[in-house]
This record gives structure tokens, sequence and C-alpha cells, in this order.
């Protein structure tokens, strides 16, 4: 067998590996966890949002999976639920399809942020469930995903014309093994 042919079968090995790596997803071993966001109001407010936006530090070792050389979420990660509009539409088409922004972070940490506006009002309560990747040996508990930031609208033409945040504490985060 000539040395090129045995060189080139390798290279193309190599660039199948390669091209199979992504942001995050199931290995062997791993498990698939839900995360819950939830917003809870000030006592004596009765905040009605039309818009968030929260960033979430993940754990080190968690994962989200991502399209494919890209840093958006993968369609099913991140899902509406709970007080959230949409969140009983079984449809695939409407509403638009939820989406975050995945960032490898430092050290060894990532995070992903969410942000979407909608026409209708909610109030205080769940509004997105997120479906994280746990490698196999790695602990996860609640505690341990931190929000980094959080904005509340309520106004969904001009998101945080109408800064509502105030309205709002620190966003919860419950698990769903």
């Amino acid at each position: 067998m000539p040395a090129w042919f045995l060189a080139s079968i390798i290279l193309l090995f190599a660039a199948a590996l390669i091209s199979a790596c992504g942001g995050g997803g199931s290995g062997s071993g791993s498990s698939t966890i839900a995360v819950k966001l939830a917003t809870v109001a000030q006592p004596g407010q009765t905040p009605q949002a039309k818009g968030i936006t929260v960033t979430l530090l993940l754990p080190q070792g968690v994962t989200l999976r991502t399209v494919t050389g890209t840093r958006q979420t993968a369609p099913g990660v991140f899902r509406f639920s709970g007080a959230a509009p949409f969140a009983n539409v079984t449809s695939q088409l409407f509403p638009r399809p939820l989406f975050g922004t995945y960032s490898a972070g430092s050290p060894g940490r990532n995070a992903v942020t969410l942000a979407f506006t909608s026409p209708v009002a909610f109030g205080a309560g769940e509004f997105a469930t997120l479906s994280c990747e746990v490698p196999a040996g790695v602990t996860a508990p609640a505690a341990s995903f931190q929000i980094l930031d959080f904005h509340a609208s309520g106004d969904s033409a001009t998101q945080f014309a109408d800064d509502i945040t105030a309205q709002f504490q620190a966003p919860t985060v419950t698990l769903v093994p």
C-alpha cells in the first residue's frame, strides 16, 4: 500500500474526529438535568414583564448542546415554561424557538445568556427550562448554578426602556433530575 494512500486515510479519519467535536453534548455516562428558572416578586409588587434577560453561570463540567460551529444553544435546550407566555404551546413553529447564547468561561465554567421579549405580559414565577448535560462523576446541585445578570422589562417593543428589574428578587434555580 502506498504511503500517500495510508497518510490520506489517516488524515480523513482525523478530520472526521475533529468535525464531530462540538460545544457540549451527551457523551457516554453523561446525564441530562432540567434547570428551571423563575422570578419572585418583591414584597408588595406585582410586576408584569414583557422581556427578560438572564445570564446563568453553570457549574464546572456542565455543558449545553449547541448548534455546530456557533455559540447558539441547540433547539430544545431552552424552552418556555411556567408563567412565561407560550409555556403551553406545543407547536414547533409558534412561538419562535427559544435560544440562548452559550460561552465557554474560565476557569472551566461555562455561562449561558437567555434574552426574550413577548407581546403578552407575564407575572413572577417560572419562565424557562434549560436542559444541561452533566458528565459522569460531576455533581451539580442547584446552589452551584449562579445568576450573573438579570433584567426585566415592562415593554416588549423597546427592551429595557421600561426597566422593572427592581420589582423582582434575584431569579431562583430549581433542578429536576
